[in-house]
């Protein structure tokens, strides 16, 4: 049995936004001795889970589709387990019972708690690296993960796969915001001062050179580059967006473009980045309530 059962209907494939909570579509299917297209409509249920050991692979296979290139920088398989082995937090998304592969994750880590684990250590080191351009941001950063630290920071990890609707995301939010309650009330370490959330994001590649093109130095220039538009691969982040109290856009440190998914962003102009949300506990009940009415 799975914690809890989404709501399905028929929908449109054409319509991404035409799906309610915890609702799939079955492809199009042609009729090619007619001439002309007919839609299948097919009903999928969307099971909430607990993370499990039989998750492993697929939720760091999710946690490096998060982190892209970057990927390499952490330890993964560590940060995997730490998801697994939390059981009165967090949420799998999936389609065929419990042990089929989970579509979508959802969780929360207690940075503080976990500080001596490599990759906490590694992503700690990682985000205050790149907000070292934004003062305020890293200077809370640094103090919130400090070792004397006394305010617990909640790392939010959120992953799905492409095709997931939006709409699975505000009960899976709700579903936390609930454990942390429980959690707490069996006085578990998870009362959060701060919520941090990590998420994927692409940009326009600036077309004008820079202070690092290959032009002899007697001759260059320094070009005026506009700041590029930032995309959001989780519609979501842009409700995010409007209510985080801090937020910071960077680069991916790993640029290289070795698979062929890489290469196609850069076919279009596009380069995949990162963004990080910084958030107070006193805004948790706003962004649920903004995700709900969203996704309605």
């Amino acid at each position: 049995m799975g914690k809890r059962k989404a709501n399905s209907k028929n929908v449109d494939k054409d319509d991404p936004m035409d799906v309610s909570e915890g609702e799939v579509n079955e492809e199009r299917v042609s009729d090619e001795e007619n001439g002309h297209s007919e839609e299948e409509l097919v009903d999928v249920d969307f099971d909430f889970f607990d993370p499990k050991e039989i998750d492993f692979h697929t939720i760091k296979q999710l946690m490096i589709q998060l982190f892209s290139s970057d990927a390499e920088l952490f330890n993964l398989s560590e940060l995997s387990e730490l998801i697994i082995n939390q059981p009165l937090l967090g949420t799998t998304v999936k389609v065929d019972g419990t042990d089929s592969d989970p579509y979508a994750l959802l969780t929360v880590l207690n940075m503080n708690e976990h500080k001596n684990k490599e990759c906490i250590k590694q992503i700690k080191n990682y985000l205050i690296e790149k907000t070292k351009k934004l003062t305020n941001l890293n200077e809370k950063l640094v103090e919130l993960l400090k070792d004397t630290s006394k305010n617990n920071i909640g790392l939010i990890l959120s992953e799905r796969l492409i095709n997931m609707p939006v709409q699975i995301v505000p009960p899976m939010y709700k579903m936390l915001q609930e454990e942390i309650q429980w959690a707490i009330e069996d006085n578990e370490p998870y009362e959060f001062e701060w919520y941090l959330i990590i998420t994927k994001t692409y940009r326009e590649i600036a077309s004008t050179l820079d202070e690092e093109s290959e032009i002899p130095k007697q001759k260059k220039k320094k070009a005026k580059v506009s700041e590029p538009t930032i995309f959001y691969f989780h519609p979501e982040d842009e409700i995010i967006e409007q209510i985080a109290d801090y937020q910071c856009n960077f680069k991916l440190t790993k640029q290289h473009l070795s698979s062929d998914s890489k290469r196609a962003f850069s076919d279009f102009g596009i380069a995949p980045a990162m963004k990080i949300f910084l958030l107070h506990k006193s805004k948790l009940d706003k962004l649920i309530n903004d995700l709900e009415v969203a996704c309605k």
